[in-house]
């Protein structure tokens, strides 16, 4: 029989999970609406917005309707300033403890997949650039389910693509929002919250995690405890 490491899934969030992006994003987001629309809507407003999926994001911060020309034109512009100027610098973006623990974690047999608010191939472009791709079975954008975080559909995509029915004995839903603890919990699993991330400790708290982790390292150790290592 597999053991219960080879059962279990992590989903991992993306952005002020692995990745200290926000900051970034929500720099180069303002200036993207402010290349097209000529207003910069301020960085404080987009890194409130930084974990929703990119069309609502250009809508909200352009003033513009999701499926307009305007708010299509901030998302391209956006685009283009993520893959040139964003993913050049991955690597430095990681927070402490991310390289090292995803190495301990994945070789304890659990499985990893990264379940992002962002689109597919900019999830890949970023974590093949960081360094850390290797280490996910799976990537799962919010361009590859209808419905995105916190639905539970992006997990169910993950899940599937790793061939497991559910998130196992050991599994868990890792990320800093609201939304990553709200995916976790519908699909019944153990749930870690970080606050280093974009969401605050009050937001994290009042998502009802099982766990709170302020450092990569609590992530790490709290799910290899659950493993029995």
């Amino acid at each position: 029989m597999p053991s219960d490491a080879a059962r279990s899934a992590l989903l991992f969030d993306l952005d002020g999970t692995l990745l200290d992006t926000p900051r970034a994003i929500a720099e180069q987001f303002a200036l993207a609406v402010e290349a097209v629309t000529g207003t910069h809507p301020g960085e404080e407003r987009a890194r409130r917005l930084v974990g929703t999926p990119l069309e609502r994001m250009a809508a909200e911060l352009s003033g513009a309707a999701p499926d307009s020309d305007v708010a299509r034109a901030v998302a391209a512009e956006y685009l283009t300033r993520f893959r040139e100027i964003i993913v050049p610098k991955a690597a430095d973006l990681l927070f402490p403890g991310v390289r090292g623990g995803l190495e301990r974690l994945a070789r304890s047999g659990l499985r990893l997949a990264v379940v992002t608010s962002k689109k597919h191939r900019s999830a890949e472009l970023i974590l093949d650039a960081a360094g850390i791709a290797d280490h996910f079975e799976a990537v799962i954008g919010a361009d590859d389910v209808e419905h995105p975080k916190p639905h539970r559909a992006s997990a169910d995509a993950a899940l599937a693509a790793l061939g497991l029915p559910d998130a196992g004995p050991s599994g868990a839903v890792i990320g800093d929002t609201a939304s990553d603890i709200q995916l976790g919990h519908a699909v019944g699993t153990f749930t870690v919250g970080v606050t280093y991330g974009v969401g605050t400790t009050y937001e994290i708290d009042s998502a009802a995690p099982d766990f709170v982790a302020h450092l990569f390292d609590d992530v790490t150790r709290t799910l290899l405890l659950r493993l029995g290592k």
